[in-house]
């Protein structure tokens, strides 16, 4: 069953299936986000566990790690070019979030060293 979360925001659909899109934002604070490419995206691993999940995507030159619960459909959304942006949401908002609903805590960025 699709939720819908307050965290990513898929792109527009057509005939309901949602259009691959080319870019994936991630808005790793208020102030602050990255711009990747899915053409760049060369790996992906989603975990489930007890209280978390954590989807790990690898992209040319960059590590993603996205920690939240119920991030199945975000995972399997971005295996499909259909998500435009992830954002977390501040603990606080938690509680008042769908148990259902994909619920986004931590995006990490890191560079690959000795790659652009």
């Amino acid at each position: 069953m699709n939720f819908p979360s307050r965290c990513y925001t898929l792109s527009r659909s057509v005939m309901g299936e949602n259009v691959p899109v080319d870019g994936l934002r991630l808005e790793v604070n208020p102030e602050s986000f990255y711009l990747l490419s899915y053409h760049h995206l060369e790996f992906g691993k989603f975990e489930s566990g007890k209280d978390r999940d954590t989807l790990t995507l690898s992209f040319i030159g960059h590590q993603v790690r996205i920690v939240g619960r119920n991030l199945r459909e975000l995972a399997v959304a971005i295996q499909k070019r259909a998500v435009e942006s992830i954002t977390p949401m501040p603990n606080r908002y938690n509680a008042a979030a769908s148990p259902q609903a994909g619920f986004v805590e931590v995006i990490e960025v890191q560079a690959d060293e000795g790659k652009n």
